[in-house]
């Protein structure tokens, strides 16, 4: 992977995982986060932004776990492999620290749900994203 389509990579990542977060947890299942009010900050600029800049970093360490080891353990130009890992990776390292949250954060069920949904998402959506830049 060239850095040119590193950094793609790494933008396009950040750029689905907001949509993806957005979509899922902002429009599909707002409602129900709205029903636990006193868990949420005021949302302010700054935290747009940081929201935002997270998105970009998880884009770029996906992409460079791909570069490193995801590559790997798929078939190149196979999206079903690419799918494959995104959901192993979701379930290794997102699926149970969105459970914890669950069971420690004053989420309501529905929310917690949306909150699953949008992660495995936006993990096996930056899987098929870096592979399209990786094999280029």
């Amino acid at each position: 992977m060239t850095p040119v389509h590193f950094t793609l990579s790494a933008a396009c990542i950040g750029l689905a995982n907001i949509l993806i977060e957005w979509f899922v947890t902002g429009y599909l299942f707002h409602k129900s986060q709205a029903l636990t009010p006193n868990t949420w900050k005021p949302e302010s600029g700054g935290s747009y932004v940081y929201s935002i800049f997270l998105s970009v970093l998880f884009g770029a360490l996906f992409s460079l776990f791909y570069m490193k080891i995801g590559s790997r353990y798929v078939i190149a130009h196979s999206i079903w492999s690419h799918i494959k890992l995104g959901v192993i990776c979701f379930a290794a390292f997102s699926f149970v620290a969105e459970i914890n949250n669950f069971i420690y954060i004053n989420y309501n069920r529905k929310f917690a749900i949306g909150k699953i949904i949008a992660s495995c998402l936006s993990i096996v959506a930056a899987a098929i994203i870096a592979s399209h830049f990786y094999w280029r």
